[in-house]
Protein backbone atom coordinates (compact mmCIF):
# COMPACT_ATOMS: atom_id res chain seq x y z
CA UNK A 1 0.00 0.00 0.00
CA UNK A 2 3.00 2.27 0.57
CA UNK A 3 4.16 1.99 -2.60
CA UNK A 4 0.34 2.57 -4.49
CA UNK A 5 0.07 5.71 -2.22
CA UNK A 6 2.19 8.03 -3.85
CA UNK A 7 0.56 6.73 -7.64
CA UNK A 8 -3.21 7.53 -6.12
CA UNK A 9 -2.18 10.71 -5.06
CA UNK A 10 -0.69 11.33 -8.71
CA UNK A 11 -3.85 10.14 -10.08
CA UNK A 12 -6.34 12.21 -7.90
CA UNK A 13 -4.07 15.44 -8.78
CA UNK A 14 -4.77 14.86 -12.40
CA UNK A 15 -8.43 14.20 -11.80
CA UNK A 16 -8.44 17.41 -10.05
CA UNK A 17 -6.79 20.07 -12.50
CA UNK A 18 -7.99 18.65 -15.82
CA UNK A 19 -10.47 20.57 -17.19
CA UNK A 20 -13.12 20.29 -19.95
CA UNK A 21 -12.00 21.16 -23.21
CA UNK A 22 -13.05 25.27 -23.79
CA UNK A 23 -15.66 25.26 -26.77
CA UNK A 24 -15.17 27.27 -29.79
CA UNK A 25 -16.71 30.48 -29.70
CA UNK A 26 -19.36 31.45 -31.30
CA UNK A 27 -18.71 34.29 -34.12
CA UNK A 28 -19.71 37.57 -32.18
CA UNK A 29 -22.96 39.33 -33.32
CA UNK A 30 -23.06 42.18 -35.75
CA UNK A 31 -22.19 45.20 -33.94
CA UNK A 32 -22.85 48.08 -36.00
CA UNK A 33 -21.47 50.65 -33.81
CA UNK A 34 -17.73 48.74 -33.81
CA UNK A 35 -17.47 49.68 -37.46
CA UNK A 36 -16.69 53.59 -35.81
CA UNK A 37 -15.11 52.80 -32.75
CA UNK A 38 -11.60 53.29 -33.25
CA UNK A 39 -12.66 56.36 -35.84
CA UNK A 40 -14.51 57.69 -32.94
CA UNK A 41 -11.57 57.34 -30.46
CA UNK A 42 -9.01 58.64 -32.30
CA UNK A 43 -10.97 61.85 -33.05
CA UNK A 44 -11.80 62.19 -29.54
CA UNK A 45 -8.69 61.33 -27.96
CA UNK A 46 -5.76 61.43 -29.95
CA UNK A 47 -3.04 64.07 -30.04
CA UNK A 48 -2.55 63.53 -34.10
CA UNK A 49 -6.25 64.52 -34.42
CA UNK A 50 -5.34 68.06 -32.77
CA UNK A 51 -2.53 68.38 -34.43
CA UNK A 52 -4.45 67.55 -37.57
CA UNK A 53 -7.35 70.36 -37.11
CA UNK A 54 -4.87 73.06 -35.63
CA UNK A 55 -2.48 72.47 -38.24
CA UNK A 56 -5.48 72.94 -41.38
CA UNK A 57 -7.14 76.29 -39.28
CA UNK A 58 -3.07 77.42 -39.30
CA UNK A 59 -3.29 77.23 -43.02
CA UNK A 60 -6.50 78.81 -43.63
CA UNK A 61 -5.45 81.51 -41.58
CA UNK A 62 -2.21 82.66 -43.75
CA UNK A 63 -4.55 81.62 -46.60
CA UNK A 64 -7.16 84.15 -45.70
CA UNK A 65 -4.48 87.22 -45.31
CA UNK A 66 -3.29 86.40 -48.84
CA UNK A 67 -7.11 86.43 -50.50
CA UNK A 68 -8.08 89.62 -48.56
CA UNK A 69 -4.32 91.75 -50.03
CA UNK A 70 -5.58 89.96 -53.65
CA UNK A 71 -8.90 91.39 -54.41
CA UNK A 72 -8.79 88.88 -57.41
CA UNK A 73 -8.73 85.78 -55.59
CA UNK A 74 -12.19 83.35 -54.89
CA UNK A 75 -12.73 80.24 -53.15
CA UNK A 76 -15.43 79.26 -54.26
CA UNK A 77 -16.64 77.33 -57.86
CA UNK A 78 -19.72 79.33 -57.35
CA UNK A 79 -18.22 82.52 -57.35
CA UNK A 80 -18.90 84.40 -60.77
CA UNK A 81 -19.17 87.83 -59.63
CA UNK A 82 -15.83 89.52 -60.47
CA UNK A 83 -16.64 92.64 -58.58
CA UNK A 84 -13.98 92.81 -55.98
CA UNK A 85 -16.09 95.64 -53.81
CA UNK A 86 -17.61 92.52 -53.25
CA UNK A 87 -17.31 91.86 -48.91
CA UNK A 88 -15.09 89.50 -47.94
CA UNK A 89 -16.61 85.85 -46.91
CA UNK A 90 -15.49 82.57 -45.89
CA UNK A 91 -17.93 79.56 -45.70
CA UNK A 92 -17.43 76.59 -43.29
CA UNK A 93 -19.39 73.48 -42.74
CA UNK A 94 -20.19 73.03 -39.64
CA UNK A 95 -20.36 69.52 -37.89
CA UNK A 96 -17.12 67.78 -37.64
CA UNK A 97 -15.84 71.05 -39.22
CA UNK A 98 -16.18 73.36 -36.40
CA UNK A 99 -18.90 71.81 -34.39
CA UNK A 100 -17.20 68.45 -32.65
CA UNK A 101 -20.00 65.87 -32.48
CA UNK A 102 -17.79 63.03 -30.71
CA UNK A 103 -19.67 62.61 -27.84
CA UNK A 104 -22.81 61.80 -29.64
CA UNK A 105 -20.90 59.48 -31.62
CA UNK A 106 -19.88 57.95 -28.53
CA UNK A 107 -23.55 57.45 -27.29
CA UNK A 108 -24.65 55.90 -30.61
CA UNK A 109 -21.41 53.36 -30.28
CA UNK A 110 -22.64 51.91 -26.88
CA UNK A 111 -26.04 51.37 -28.35
CA UNK A 112 -24.58 49.47 -30.72
CA UNK A 113 -25.21 51.84 -33.50
CA UNK A 114 -23.59 54.42 -35.60
CA UNK A 115 -26.58 56.81 -36.13
CA UNK A 116 -30.03 57.33 -35.01
CA UNK A 117 -31.79 60.19 -35.70
CA UNK A 118 -34.05 60.54 -32.66
CA UNK A 119 -30.83 60.54 -30.34
CA UNK A 120 -29.13 62.66 -33.14
CA UNK A 121 -32.30 65.82 -32.45
CA UNK A 122 -31.69 65.46 -28.42
CA UNK A 123 -27.64 65.70 -28.81
CA UNK A 124 -28.65 68.69 -31.37
CA UNK A 125 -30.96 70.11 -28.89
CA UNK A 126 -28.84 70.23 -26.46
CA UNK A 127 -26.22 72.64 -27.75
CA UNK A 128 -23.53 70.79 -26.31
CA UNK A 129 -21.47 69.71 -29.44
CA UNK A 130 -17.59 71.53 -28.47
CA UNK A 131 -15.01 73.63 -30.53
CA UNK A 132 -12.48 71.56 -33.52
CA UNK A 133 -9.44 72.37 -32.46
CA UNK A 134 -8.35 75.71 -34.00
CA UNK A 135 -11.79 76.61 -34.91
CA UNK A 136 -12.36 79.22 -32.68
CA UNK A 137 -9.05 81.01 -33.11
CA UNK A 138 -9.77 80.89 -36.67
CA UNK A 139 -13.34 82.10 -36.64
CA UNK A 140 -12.66 84.99 -34.48
CA UNK A 141 -9.59 86.11 -36.26
CA UNK A 142 -11.65 86.46 -39.67
CA UNK A 143 -14.42 88.20 -38.15
CA UNK A 144 -11.50 90.50 -36.67
CA UNK A 145 -10.19 91.14 -40.58
CA UNK A 146 -13.99 92.36 -41.14
CA UNK A 147 -14.82 88.73 -43.21
CA UNK A 148 -18.56 87.78 -42.84
CA UNK A 149 -18.25 83.75 -41.77
CA UNK A 150 -21.04 81.86 -43.13
CA UNK A 151 -22.22 77.91 -41.62
CA UNK A 152 -22.99 75.90 -44.71
CA UNK A 153 -24.59 72.69 -42.65
CA UNK A 154 -26.86 69.87 -43.33
CA UNK A 155 -28.87 70.09 -40.32
CA UNK A 156 -32.44 70.38 -40.66
CA UNK A 157 -34.53 73.83 -39.62
CA UNK A 158 -36.16 72.38 -36.38
CA UNK A 159 -32.35 72.15 -35.98
CA UNK A 160 -32.19 76.10 -35.99
CA UNK A 161 -32.33 76.82 -32.30
CA UNK A 162 -30.13 74.01 -30.66
CA UNK A 163 -27.40 74.87 -33.23
CA UNK A 164 -27.84 78.63 -32.60
CA UNK A 165 -27.46 77.86 -29.02
CA UNK A 166 -24.22 75.83 -29.81
CA UNK A 167 -22.49 77.79 -31.91
CA UNK A 168 -22.98 81.08 -29.60
CA UNK A 169 -22.35 78.72 -26.36
CA UNK A 170 -18.54 78.47 -28.54
CA UNK A 171 -18.37 82.27 -28.96
CA UNK A 172 -18.48 81.68 -32.62
CA UNK A 173 -19.44 84.60 -35.04
CA UNK A 174 -22.71 85.69 -35.94
CA UNK A 175 -24.30 88.06 -37.60
CA UNK A 176 -27.23 90.54 -36.27
CA UNK A 177 -28.50 91.88 -39.70
CA UNK A 178 -27.26 88.76 -41.96
CA UNK A 179 -28.43 84.82 -41.81
CA UNK A 180 -25.54 83.42 -41.44
CA UNK A 181 -26.75 80.06 -40.54
CA UNK A 182 -27.54 78.36 -43.51
CA UNK A 183 -29.43 74.76 -43.12
CA UNK A 184 -30.77 72.46 -45.60
CA UNK A 185 -34.52 72.99 -47.11
CA UNK A 186 -36.47 69.54 -48.03
CA UNK A 187 -33.87 67.06 -47.21
CA UNK A 188 -31.68 68.36 -49.94
CA UNK A 189 -27.93 67.72 -48.88
CA UNK A 190 -26.31 69.37 -51.78
CA UNK A 191 -24.86 72.79 -50.64
CA UNK A 192 -24.29 73.97 -54.45
CA UNK A 193 -27.39 76.32 -54.36
CA UNK A 194 -26.62 77.43 -51.03
CA UNK A 195 -22.99 78.54 -51.68
CA UNK A 196 -24.12 80.31 -55.10
CA UNK A 197 -26.52 82.32 -52.64
CA UNK A 198 -23.30 83.65 -50.39
CA UNK A 199 -21.36 84.08 -53.76
CA UNK A 200 -23.85 86.60 -55.36
CA UNK A 201 -23.34 88.39 -52.37
CA UNK A 202 -20.20 88.10 -51.21
CA UNK A 203 -16.60 87.17 -52.37
CA UNK A 204 -16.01 83.95 -50.68
CA UNK A 205 -12.50 83.79 -49.48
CA UNK A 206 -12.19 80.07 -49.24
CA UNK A 207 -14.39 77.18 -48.05
CA UNK A 208 -13.67 74.75 -45.25
CA UNK A 209 -15.38 71.28 -44.73
CA UNK A 210 -14.73 67.64 -43.68
CA UNK A 211 -16.70 65.95 -46.30
CA UNK A 212 -16.12 66.81 -50.37
CA UNK A 213 -19.81 67.45 -50.75
CA UNK A 214 -18.83 71.06 -48.51
CA UNK A 215 -16.66 72.17 -51.73
CA UNK A 216 -18.63 70.85 -54.60
CA UNK A 217 -21.72 68.71 -55.11
CA UNK A 218 -20.16 64.98 -54.89
CA UNK A 219 -22.24 63.62 -52.58
CA UNK A 220 -23.58 60.38 -54.77
CA UNK A 221 -20.44 60.46 -57.12
CA UNK A 222 -18.71 57.27 -57.74
CA UNK A 223 -14.97 56.90 -56.35
CA UNK A 224 -13.53 58.35 -60.17
CA UNK A 225 -15.58 61.34 -60.41
CA UNK A 226 -14.52 62.23 -56.64
CA UNK A 227 -10.56 61.28 -57.43
CA UNK A 228 -10.93 63.67 -60.89
CA UNK A 229 -12.09 66.48 -58.52
CA UNK A 230 -9.62 66.38 -56.68
CA UNK A 231 -6.99 65.79 -58.86
CA UNK A 232 -8.64 69.04 -61.25
CA UNK A 233 -8.20 71.15 -57.82
CA UNK A 234 -5.47 70.07 -56.48
CA UNK A 235 -3.85 73.99 -56.80
CA UNK A 236 -6.96 74.64 -54.49
CA UNK A 237 -6.39 72.49 -51.34
CA UNK A 238 -4.22 74.48 -48.63
CA UNK A 239 -4.66 77.68 -50.53
CA UNK A 240 -8.63 78.03 -50.95
CA UNK A 241 -9.82 74.82 -49.87
CA UNK A 242 -9.30 73.48 -46.26
CA UNK A 243 -10.40 69.57 -45.68
CA UNK A 244 -10.73 68.56 -41.92
CA UNK A 245 -10.23 65.27 -41.24
CA UNK A 246 -13.50 62.63 -40.04
CA UNK A 247 -12.67 58.69 -40.41
CA UNK A 248 -16.08 58.41 -39.37
CA UNK A 249 -18.91 59.09 -41.37
CA UNK A 250 -19.56 61.37 -45.10
CA UNK A 251 -19.95 60.95 -48.38
CA UNK A 252 -16.57 58.57 -48.90
CA UNK A 253 -18.83 55.54 -47.43
CA UNK A 254 -21.51 55.76 -50.38
CA UNK A 255 -18.34 55.85 -52.96
CA UNK A 256 -16.76 53.23 -51.32
CA UNK A 257 -19.61 50.68 -50.55
CA UNK A 258 -22.34 52.15 -52.32
CA UNK A 259 -26.05 52.74 -50.63
CA UNK A 260 -28.74 50.65 -49.01
CA UNK A 261 -28.58 47.55 -46.95
CA UNK A 262 -28.90 46.79 -43.31
CA UNK A 263 -25.90 48.46 -41.16
CA UNK A 264 -24.60 44.39 -40.51
CA UNK A 265 -24.67 44.01 -44.57
CA UNK A 266 -22.80 47.15 -45.53
CA UNK A 267 -20.04 46.25 -42.13
CA UNK A 268 -19.74 43.28 -44.56
CA UNK A 269 -19.45 45.55 -48.00
CA UNK A 270 -16.52 47.58 -46.43
CA UNK A 271 -14.59 44.44 -45.64
CA UNK A 272 -14.88 43.00 -49.12
CA UNK A 273 -13.35 47.12 -50.31
CA UNK A 274 -10.67 46.90 -47.87
CA UNK A 275 -7.09 46.80 -50.65
CA UNK A 276 -4.89 44.12 -49.03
Amino acid sequence: MRRLAPLLLLLASCASTTTAPTPVAASSPCNPGHSILNATLYVQSSAEYRAAAMQTFAAARRALDEALADPSRVGAIEEMNEDPAQPPAIIVDADETVLDNTPFQARAIQKGMTYDETMWKQWVSEGAAGAIPGAAEFLAYAKSRGVTVFYITNRDEDERPGTMNNLRKLGYPLEENVETLLLRENKVSDKSARRKSVADRYRVLLLAGDDLNDFANMRRAPWQERDELITKMKDWWGTRWFMLPNPMYGSWEHAAIGAGGTPCEQMDRKVNALKP
